[in-house]
């Protein structure tokens, strides 16, 4: 007896054949992102006779190609099974989380900013004397490490009892502390920096309404004249009402274009000045000059009454 050899493909025709995809693969693929492009133009007959029954015989051949082609990536072997390994994606897709905002700054680096000081970057490997090689300058095995000495040399300030292992020791703590309580500090003084620039809260009650409603129209009558034409040409808003005029008043209407009114205010002038009506009020400035004869007359006679009483008697007879 002879043995028959069968092909994997052709039972796969026979018993798949509704799945196979027939015609050539015009599709664009982004094997990386799952995602394939169908940019060929649609069959109009098909379309107008039966429209859904063609979009979801293209959808079917169309997924069918995709997941082909994945079948066709080399296969990474893992404990839990096996893997397609994906090719680096060509489709830009939007980041989905909002991107990063910039750091507060500290204390220092504000400073910094203003005067202009620029960080000098230092070595990260320093040499070590002892060992006579380069070490990192901060952090494990440091270079010239002085916590790692078997024997300090005495000090005349030390005092007697005092362990310099340890006294080194709650150095090193007070300062580790005092850094903690500097960041601390900066991260709040950035926080109320932030806090400075965003407004109260508003409340929305009956009481504050027209308040709100009278600074939203400042706020937009300043928006009107933001541009360099002062709003001349910006596009205006359905019923939208004109910005307010600024400048002087004294200035108003005149050569606005309106020859009429301009005559008018002219002619108004003229009439003013040439009218038979006296412009004076003689009454008010009849009494006016009275009162300043009386007060002349009345200054007079103080000041005569200051002298003595022969002088008086004298200017009578």
């Amino acid at each position: 007896m002879t043995e028959q050899v069968v092909n994997a493909s052709d039972i796969l025709t026979k018993k798949l054949d509704g799945h196979l995809v027939e015609g050539e693969d015009t599709l664009k693929y982004d094997l990386g992102n799952l995602t394939a492009y169908d940019e060929s133009s649609i069959n109009k007959t098909e379309y107008r006779s039966s429209p859904n029954q063609y979009i979801k015989k293209l959808s079917r051949d169309n997924v069918q190609l995709l997941i082909s082609r994945l079948f066709q990536l080399p296969i990474k072997e893992i404990e839990e099974g096996s893997l397609a390994l994906l090719p680096r994606c060509t489709t830009l897709i939007p980041r989905e989380k909002s991107l990063p905002t910039s750091k507060p700054k500290t204390r220092w680096e504000a400073f910094a900013e203003i005067k202009g000081i620029k960080k000098k970057k230092k070595s990260s490997m320093e040499w070590d004397k002892e060992h006579e090689e380069y070490r990192p300058t901060f952090g494990y095995k440091k270079a010239n490490d002085v916590a790692n000495d078997w024997a300090m040399i005495a000090r005349p300030d030390d005092k007697v009892g005092e362990d310099p292992f340890k006294k080194l020791e709650d150095e090193k703590n007070e300062r580790v502390a005092k850094q903690k309580k500097r960041e601390q500090r900066n991260f709040d003084e950035a926080s109320m920096r932030q806090m400075s620039n965003v407004g109260k809260t508003l409340s929305f009650d009956k009481d504050s309404r027209g308040q709100i409603k009278s600074d939203m129209e400042k706020v937009f009558d300043v928006a009107k004249l933001s541009t360099a034409s002062l709003g001349k040409f910006d596009k205006r808003v359905e019923n939208e009402k004109d910005a307010p005029k600024r400048g002087k008043k004294k200035l108003a209407g005149l050569g606005a274009g309106d020859v009429s009114q301009e005559s008018e205010n002219n002619t108004k002038l003229i009439d003013r000045m040439f009218k038979k009506e006296n412009v004076l009020n003689v009454d008010k400035a009849t009494r006016q000059f009275v009162k300043a004869e009386e007060r002349e007359n009345y200054s007079k006679k103080r000041s005569f009454g200051g002298k003595d009483k022969n002088s008086q008697k004298k200017f009578k007879k």
